[in-house]
């Protein structure tokens, strides 16, 4: 040892070892962690069809613009042809969604002579997995009463979950973001 150089003891080099051990095993688990979260997400980005499968996801969209446009659009001298309408197009949770909103519509549309029209603007489907699917749609609506120049205009965005039944997308659930839907 040279004179002023400081004097290694077995207890300060196992320190040392010990850490430097330590960091290589750390390493190495931000490294699996690293891979794990990139396999995951490419797994889940695979088993999303609306990222892949082109036609399948217009097939969604398809479906969904128009039960959308269908179900909120209507005239007070026909409800019931919209009601019918709702209930070929909607499945589950959705059917007994609409009918407490549709209730409102049927009691207040004749005495307003309302007329409705709902035309969708944008829909996106978030995700495709095998018969599920989230969509969110973004709708313009017309509303005119019979007899006067009166309309008015608005906007909605929702989501909807559909599922595939016999071959078409079917609303099971409306999201409104209202927190309970």
């Amino acid at each position: 040892m040279s004179p002023g150089a400081p004097a290694r003891s077995p207890r300060r080099v196992a320190v040392v070892a010990l850490l430097g051990a330590a960091t290589v095993v750390l390493g190495c688990l931000g490294i699996w962690a690293i891979v794990a979260a990139h396999n995951l997400n490419a797994a889940a980005a695979a088993a999303n069809s609306a990222l892949i499968d082109r036609s399948a996801t217009q097939k969604v969209e398809s479906d969904i613009t128009h039960a959308v446009n269908t179900i909120f659009s209507y005239t007070y001298t026909d409800t019931a042809r919209t009601r019918a309408a709702a209930q070929r197009l909607l499945i589950g949770r959705a059917i007994r969604q609409y009918d407490r909103l549709f209730a409102l519509v049927e009691q207040q549309a004749p005495a307003q002579k309302l007329v409705v029209t709902t035309r969708v603007t944008r829909i996106g489907v978030e995700v495709l997995t095998g018969g599920r699917a989230r969509v969110l749609v973004f709708a313009n609506q017309q509303d005119t009463r019979a007899g006067t120049a009166q309309a008015s205009y608005g906007g909605a965005m929702f989501a909807v979950t559909a599922i595939q039944k016999n071959g078409t997308w079917k609303i099971e659930n409306i999201d409104t973001f209202t927190g309970s839907s």
